[in-house]
């Protein structure tokens, strides 16, 4: 998951320990430790962590909550954001005390579906069945509401890493896994529209993220004690991937199993040596010459470190050392950098492919180079992997549907190999799997303790290949 913090925040963080709580007069049965059960929802049971929907006739909620919805939709990668397949209409609420809980599941959706910018505060009252200004009267503002919804799933997704005893793995995987699909949404909740909240409600956020992590790194050190810190730190990161990597797919999954067999499986895994991390290296002096490839290059920094919505073309301009009306020479507008950004991203990635696929031995040789290439892109060009990931939404649609078609042609790739490889795999697991390495190397690319790791190539190289059930073999060349 990606957190773009040098180093981890100081201690004193209280962990996101799950607490049970059921509405009243909502119908409940019964809640277990650490789950939520929403008044009027007619729900049976709510499991650890788990939150049930008002007016959903759930019968039982497992760890973590509701699964989410929306199914049938392909997904893309890297980093690319599957649009949710039509939604069913959520239900009025028949008593006040339920509006807030219905605001933010139509609030968590929208956002994650259509992007913070393009969801209006009206689309979010009108899937509700209110009034905006009933919406109001439990929200200030569209941020506010963002901050409730991140903070509402952050803490339902991660619920999953508590219940288990120290060292209980098989534990751990499972409720995580159960938290982690009950709140799929989180990963593009948290990398791509959070950066939208004010920097101290990021940061305090941020904080907890780093809270279960480390909660996670001890459950790994407990059942592993021999473990490197290095690769303890990886692997935590790693699984909290997989979990991230539930976001940008909409495979349906109607159980936890095939994701707690991944997370089982980073970590459980025994990478090559890591190095200490370099955060302090010094930066290449060395610049484009071309005015244009130095704009370029600017923009895909500053729309990966800010966002695209809080940069100008001034800010472009005067970080390369250009004014005025004189960018426009080189790009028509903002979309235009932004647009050349993720197609030049896309067109390398296929480029990549082709190199990959030429001299390959048979599948598996080019989906073991493909894994290796993809890695060295992410690693040194992660404000690219970045911009691709999170930014796109901002495309105008002719360019956004072009960059999701590409993107489904690429995974289509790595599919077909995947399959050659594995004929019994079903084509549900095999776009988990795959995803599932794109998700992890896009977040370890983008953080930078690991990202400056010696060595953390090949130790992605051996967890990307685990992944996919491939034998590692000699790293490519």
């Amino acid at each position: 998951m990606r957190v773009e913090v040098g180093t981890e925040p100081g201690t004193g963080v209280e962990p996101l320990a799950p607490s049970g709580a059921a509405a009243t007069k909502a119908g409940v049965k019964s809640v277990a430790s650490g789950g939520t059960a929403v008044a009027g929802a007619g729900v049976e049971t709510a499991a650890p962590g788990g939150t049930a929907a008002v007016g959903s006739g759930v019968g039982s909620v497992g760890p973590g909550g509701t699964a989410a919805v929306g199914s049938g939709v392909e997904s893309v990668a890297p980093g690319g954001t599957a649009a949710a397949g039509p939604a069913a209409p959520l239900v009025r609420a028949t008593r006040p005390r339920n509006r807030r809980e219905l605001i933010i599941a139509a609030a968590r959706e929208l956002f994650s579906r259509d992007g913070y910018a393009n969801a209006a505060m009206s689309d979010i009252a009108a899937a509700v069945g209110i009034g905006p200004s009933a919406l109001y009267r439990h929200f200030g503002g569209k941020q506010e509401l963002l901050h409730a919804v991140v903070t509402e799933a952050l803490d339902s997704c991660l619920a999953g890493l508590y219940p288990a005893g120290p060292g209980e793995l098989d534990v751990l995987v499972r409720d995580f896994a159960e938290s982690a699909l009950a709140r799929r949404e989180l990963g593009v909740l948290w990398q791509r529209e959070a950066r939208h909240l004010p920097a101290e409600q990021y940061a305090e956020l941020t904080r907890r993220l780093h809270a279960a992590r480390r909660t996670l790194a001890g459950q790994l050190t407990a059942a592993r004690p021999g473990l490197d810190p290095a690769h303890t730190e990886l692997l935590s990161w790693g699984t909290l991937g997989v979990a991230a990597s539930l976001a940008y797919q909409r495979v349906e999954l109607t159980s936890p199993d095939l994701v707690a067999r991944l997370m089982h499986r980073v970590a459980t895994s025994v990478p090559p040596g890591l190095g200490e991390p370099r955060l302090d290296a010094p930066r290449g002096t060395l610049r484009h010459r071309s005015r244009r490839e130095a704009l370029l290059a600017a923009a895909t920094e500053l729309f990966a470190e800010r966002g695209y919505a809080s940069v100008s073309l001034e800010d472009t301009g005067a970080a390369v050392g250009i004014a005025g009306q004189s960018i426009y020479h080189h790009f028509a507008s903002k979309h235009d950098l932004l647009a050349t950004a993720v197609h030049r991203g896309v067109e390398r990635l296929w480029v990549d492919l082709a190199e990959v696929l030429a001299p390959a031995r048979d599948h598996a040789d080019a989906l073991r180079h493909l894994v290796w290439r993809y890695i060295r892109m992410a690693l040194v060009s992660r404000h690219l992997v970045t911009v691709i990931a999170t930014e796109a939404e901002h495309l105008q649609e002719a360019d956004r549907l072009r960059t999701r078609q590409f993107q489904r042609d690429y995974i289509a790739e790595w599919l077909q190999l995947l399959h050659a490889v594995h004929p019994a795999m079903t084509p549900a697991e095999a776009r988990v799997r795959v995803q599932t390495v794109l998700t992890v190397v896009n977040d370890v690319a983008r953080t930078p303790r690991l990202a400056t790791r010696p060595g953390i190539d090949r130790a992605l190289y051996q967890l990307g290949c685990e992944l996919l059930e491939l034998e590692t073999g000699p790293l490519p060349e």
